[in-house]
């Protein structure tokens, strides 16, 4: 038998900063750099604009150069271990999710040359240093672990690897290939061939593929009638029937109103008697309203109007009236004569969420001339080119094959 004397036994304390670091020395670095980073944006008062090709390609070899020297050069060295142990990678953490909760609940607004940000930055979180310096931190300790379970080289460890990669793949990826992201929008006018796009600084830029609108079409949903202050112009939104889809024979009852759709048209014309059935451009919904109550027994025609017919509505008294909401979109496409310098020529129809893709460029539907609503002679669409995308792809797929093998291998150790 081992008998201890714990009269002779000393509790040996490690002390701070005395190597290998812990947690402690970890947030206390992370804190540091957080403070470096917000400090470096309150006296720059800048946002660093994306770099592009091929300054972005030089950085990021640079960097993956870096982390290669650290690793085969200072492998044992005390700042390399700490930068890829657990505590290093779970204080870059936090420093990420700090800058992703600020982004996530105060608004964000878009880069625009020559403007500057609020003091801290905090509406141009994805351009301003704090976030820079936390990226680059999270980054290092993302690439030093994975590069320590990559060599020497044992399958064991295949998943962790190919799970770690892809996010590090994945992340540098879209950090570099912001610069190179290129999005313009082109205003289609009807049997007009437009070459030209234009930047988010509204500037016209030459494009490699040109549109001809040949007709936008739209879909809309039965418009809604509702109750109005007349006095402030606002509607009334709280109750079961305060918004009512227009259906013809409808009744129901709101606000001591008993309101009941006599009649419905879906595209009608005023002519002096009241709405009647056209089919023609401008034509509006229209129906026939009655409205019954302890004061008003009333029948009238309203209509939420159009660009060649004018707004109509039942006042009830000197507060309030009974309105037709203009009808909401439900589907909106535009059909299109496509033409490639140096490549083949198509027709298509680019709807909303089902982009047209064309020489590396997605296009997507992106608005109309809201006023003429459906008879709208103009479609705007949005070009999208990202270069980058199948690299951040790759590495997304990588991460869910490496977490679910993970996940299974988890599942059989518990078993």
């Amino acid at each position: 038998m081992r008998i201890v004397n714990l009269e002779n036994q000393k509790v040996f304390k490690k002390k701070l900063w005395q190597f290998p670091w812990d947690y402690k020395e970890s947030f206390i670095i992370a804190a540091g750099l957080l403070i470096t980073g917000y400090l470096l944006q309150i006296t720059t008062r800048t946002s660093i604009k994306a770099v592009s090709a091929p300054v972005n390609y030089i950085i990021g070899g640079l960097f993956i150069a870096m982390l290669l020297l650290l690793h085969f050069t200072s492998r044992t060295h005390p700042w390399v271990k700490w930068l890829r142990s657990v505590p290093a990678s779970v204080s870059a953490i936090v420093l990420v999710l700090i800058q992703a909760i600020i982004m996530g609940t105060l608004p964000q607004q878009n880069f625009v040359e020559g403007v500057k940000p609020d003091l801290f930055g905090f509406s141009f979180v994805l351009t301003s240093w704090p976030f820079i310096i936390a990226q680059l931190y999270f980054l290092t300790t993302l690439g030093l672990a994975t590069l320590n379970r990559m060599t020497p080289w044992q399958w064991k460890n295949w998943g962790f690897i190919l799970n770690h990669l892809g996010l590090f793949i994945a992340m540098t990826a879209g950090i570099l290939g912001s610069g190179d992201l290129q999005r313009y929008t082109m205003k289609l006018y009807e049997n007009q061939l437009v070459w030209g796009a234009e930047n988010e600084e509204g500037v016209m830029v030459p494009m490699p593929i040109a549109f001809e609108l040949t007709s936008f079409d739209m879909e809309t949903f039965t418009p809604k009638l509702a109750l109005a202050d007349i006095t402030n112009n606002s509607i009334e939104t709280k109750g079961v029937n305060a918004l009512r889809m227009i259906t013809k024979g409808d009744s129901y009852d709101y606000k001591g109103y008993k309101i009941k759709i006599v009649n419905y048209i879906e595209d009608s014309k005023f002519t002096g008697n009241g709405y009647f059935p056209v089919n023609e451009e401008g034509a509006t919904p229209a129906a026939l309203v009655e409205v019954k109550s302890a004061t008003i027994d009333t029948t009238a025609w309203i209509s939420c109007g159009s660009f060649a017919t004018e707004y109509s509505y039942l006042q009830l008294n000197d507060k309030e009236a009974i309105v037709m909401l203009q009808p909401e979109a439900k589907k909106y496409s535009s059909h299109v004569n496509v033409y490639v310098k140096d490549g083949k020529n198509d027709k298509t129809v680019i709807e909303v969420n089902k982009p047209y893709k064309v020489g590396g460029w997605k296009v997507y539907q992106l608005s109309y001339d809201e006023k003429f609503g459906k008879w709208s002679k103009l479609s705007v669409v949005e070009l999208v080119r990202d270069p980058w995308l199948p690299v951040v792809y790759s590495g997304i797929f990588m991460m869910i094959i490496g977490a679910a093998y993970l996940i299974f291998k988890g599942r059989g150790t518990v078993i």
